[in-house]
């Protein structure tokens, strides 16, 4: 599922970056209390299908969680995070071998991360854009006098 998962994700970054795919975003849910920041934001195509991708974050600790429903169920789900695997960790603690496949970083994981990230950023950069919330606070604010 997680090829799928990236497949999908590579799909909606270039729709998203092409300008068909408008996003919005979606209020947070009460956080758990592991989590500073939650920040989500969801397109929706024809026939019920939407997609969704939500950042956790905590400090420099952020996990992305890429979603597909349609109504009444989740289709789809994956994850990246940016937490040093334990095989990191090791090598960084008893020094880093090449030739030991066991302490090799998992580079799909940094990739799958990435991928997530930019679809993120594409995602929120088109939700500002859609949103103009400062434009129609500034036009409020006028009129004011």
């Amino acid at each position: 599922m997680s090829d799928k998962a990236e497949e999908l994700a590579k799909q909606l970054l270039e729709k998203t970056e092409g300008g068909k795919l408008s996003w919005r975003f979606v209020p947070a849910a009460a956080t758990d209390g592991n989590w500073t920041d939650t920040e989500e934001y969801r397109t929706d195509l024809e026939g019920g299908f939407s997609f969704s991708i939500r950042r956790n974050a905590n400090g420099d600790n952020k996990i992305l969680a890429f979603e597909l429903t349609e109504p009444g169920r989740v289709v789809l789900s994956a994850q990246a995070d940016n937490f040093p695997s334990s095989i990191f960790l090791k090598t960084l603690m008893t020094g880093f071998d090449p030739g030991k496949p066991s302490e090799r970083i998992n580079t799909s994981k940094i990739g799958r991360f990435r991928l997530f990230s930019d679809l993120f950023y594409a995602a929120r950069k088109n939700a500002v854009v859609e949103d103009q919330t400062i434009e129609k606070v500034q036009q409020l604010l006028e009129r004011l006098g």
